[in-house]
């Protein structure tokens, strides 16, 4: 029983110490951070949260995922790319990452490294809509209409309820159509 109140008491002694330093226990806790950063709507404040959970924790694998994806959203595709590697160390089967690798390596008009990206993914997971929808995407920005229609294709038969790739499928063909070509089809002895 002493020893049970000594801890208490030591705990007590811990908490008022730090909140005299202006430190509170949450925010010892790098997840802390990472709570305050989805409550937040301002970019900059979330990349100084992100960067505080990983001053105490370098290995947090969420805080460089949430990095990287602000600092792609904010045009900053390069350190973004820098943030998902560093959480491909840390969890390298993490396909998630792939994906938002491929997104980054899209925002910089590298579209043969995005191609590769979805690849992986979709190596390990030939059923994942979003690499398949997005590799459609920048096969398109390619002008490689074909086989961005047979990536929309792919997708709509996994997951025929989804009107983003429907309505993009769609808007391609116009653009087929309008162009009158689609010269890396199979059929495009048909134009």
């Amino acid at each position: 029983m002493a020893e049970e109140n000594n801890t208490t008491e030591s705990t007590t002694v811990k908490q008022q110490e730090l909140e005299a330093a202006g430190k509170t226990k949450e925010t010892e806790d790098p997840r802390q951070f990472l709570i305050m950063a989805g409550e937040n709507d301002n970019y900059e404040d979330k990349l100084s949260l992100y960067d505080k959970a990983l001053n105490l924790d370098p290995m947090y694998f969420d805080a460089w995922l949430q990095k990287g994806f602000v600092l792609d959203r904010l045009g900053k595709s390069e350190e973004a790319l820098a943030c998902y590697n560093r959480a491909l160390e840390i969890d390298p089967d993490h396909l998630g990452i792939r994906c938002l690798k491929g997104f980054a390596y899209s925002n910089l008009k590298d579209f043969e490294k995005a191609i590769e990206c979805y690849d992986e993914v979709l190596k390990v997971n030939s059923n994942d809509v979003f690499s398949w929808y997005q590799k459609g995407s920048v096969l398109e920005n390619l002008g490689r209409y074909g086989e961005a229609m047979e990536s929309y294709d792919r997708a709509l038969e996994i997951d025929p309820t989804d009107v983003l790739i429907r309505e993009k499928k769609l808007r391609l063909l116009g653009l087929i159509y309008k162009k009158g070509t689609l010269t890396d089809s199979p059929d495009s002895g048909f134009n």
